[in-house]
């Protein structure tokens, strides 16, 4: 069987991986518009001011212990070596002033009994209050066990056990930043698919995996490898434009030979162009891509010189940190690494941006990253190298709208037999992540012979 995979992202890797295990005589062809894979994964390379080349990533991704298929899929490809495992602790800052304040700090262990966990467990080192465990404990109860069916996270405003407190403190951070959604509008039902998510393996599946260089280099570039060795095709610099009678694929205006099948493995708006380049007529599928809401993510990367990090308010053993930081009312995730002896990589992320206010939020971040560092490390933020990071259409927005209707988990078929969508927004439920990625591509692989 000849398949197509229109897109190198990490979908369509996945679909590539998974049908290259099958050993059924799969010829598969990946075509994709860059010049080399990762889709929405990439990197560069950044000169700073005294011309060291950094590998940067083209924003701060992150993958946690709960991204089994991701961290298969790595393990696989013999790119997991390139990885580090963090704790996972939970540090809320405000900035506020010219003072940074903890407001509350917390990490997730497991009590050990003759060797064995008994039972998973989080240490607070501090709370605003005594009773503010009880209600973070009893909300996520209530989202473990999915009491909060089709309504927006805004009506755990209006309830008694979501104090303002856990709200402010974790919930209202942790959403923005692990579904990329405002809180006020976001999904309660996807919060709670991934809170089960996370909780399944307490306290593995809350680390924090990082890679040693950059994403591309110790992810992308290993399966990429990993694939071309097990007979897939790589088209680069081949942007698709339609799909023409006979299942052919058009590109620059050269055609390809026929396919008997042939995967979209690209974000929910370029889907919808092909679909309607190729004359295909709408389906209830393809018109759910071209109604899909999209939000932006900000990432500053900032490189300082280690000798000034040695003023952190953390431990100066440690080699990474996570930390969100509330600033007039907006959170910000500061990741601090550690990555030469010479040098020290800050980055500074602001999820959940829309087209309303991408100026005000980047005028907003610059205004954080100036008193961040100038708090923290003495320094002007002008005299560092620092570089701003525009990820538009980053994911899919989970808003609850979206989510009511379906229209963000648009699903694997197209209604065209023999066609079918891969993205992170076909994987029903999960958010629109790396592990959402992949574990679209893994269903959609495994299920063609079922769709046939």
């Amino acid at each position: 069987m000849k398949v197509a995979i229109i897109g190198a992202g990490i979908s369509g890797l996945s679909i590539a991986k998974r049908l290259s295990e099958k050993n059924n005589g799969f010829v598969i062809d990946i075509y994709e518009a860059a010049p080399r894979s990762g889709g929405r994964i990439s990197s560069f390379d950044w000169q700073l001011k005294n011309e060291t080349i950094f590998s940067c990533d083209n924003g701060q991704h992150f993958t946690i212990g709960a991204y089994t298929n991701f961290i298969e899929l790595l393990d696989k490809c013999d790119a997991l070596k390139y990885w580090s495992r963090h704790t996972f602790e939970w540090s809320m800052l405000k900035l506020q002033g010219d003072e940074l304040h903890e407001l509350l700090r917390f990490k997730v262990e497991k009590l050990m009994l003759f060797k064995k966990p008994l039972v998973s467990y989080i240490k607070f080192f501090k709370t605003p209050t005594n009773l503010f465990f009880l209600k973070f404990y009893f909300s996520l109860f209530l989202l473990k066990n999915k009491f909060f069916n089709e309504r927006s996270l805004n009506y755990l405003y209006k309830t008694f056990f979501f104090s303002n407190a856990t709200i402010n403190l974790f919930w209202k951070s942790f959403v923005e930043n692990s579904m990329n959604t405002e809180f006020d509008n976001s999904d309660l039902s996807t919060l709670s698919f991934l809170v089960n998510e996370c909780i399944k393996d307490i306290p593995n599946s809350l680390e924090i995996l990082m890679p040693e260089t950059d994403y591309y280099s110790c992810a992308i570039k290993p399966i990429e490898k990993n694939l071309q060795k097990n007979g897939v095709n790589f088209h680069f610099n081949s942007l698709v434009q339609r799909i023409k009678p006979g299942k052919k694929i058009e590109c620059r205006g050269m055609l390809s030979q026929s396919y008997d099948t042939i995967f979209l493995a690209v974000p929910g708006h370029i889907a919808a162009k092909i679909w309607k380049k190729s004359g295909y007529p709408n389906t209830k599928e393809s018109i759910l891509w071209e109604n899909q809401k999209y939000r932006h993510i900000l990432n500053m990367w900032v490189v300082i010189p280690s000798l000034r990090a040695e003023n952190l308010y953390h431990k100066k053993e440690e080699s990474f940190f996570w930390n969100p930081i509330e600033f007039k009312g907006s959170s910000y995730v500061v990741v601090t690494q550690r990555k030469t002896r010479e040098f020290t990589i800050v980055s500074i992320i602001r999820s959940a941006c829309n087209n309303v206010n991408s100026r005000k939020e980047e005028e907003k971040l610059y205004e954080f990253a100036q008193k961040f560092f100038y708090k923290q490390y003495s320094v002007n933020l002008k005299h560092l190298d620092y570089k701003l990071i525009r990820a538009k259409r980053a994911t899919i927005a989970c808003t609850h709208d979206q989510c009511k209707r379906s229209a963000i988990w648009s699903g694997t078929r197209t209604g065209i037999k023999d066609i079918y969508k891969c993205s992170d927004e076909a994987s029903f439920n999960y958010p629109s992540t790396i592990e959402g990625a992949v574990r679209a591509g893994y269903f959609a692989a495994e299920n063609i012979e079922k769709f046939d």
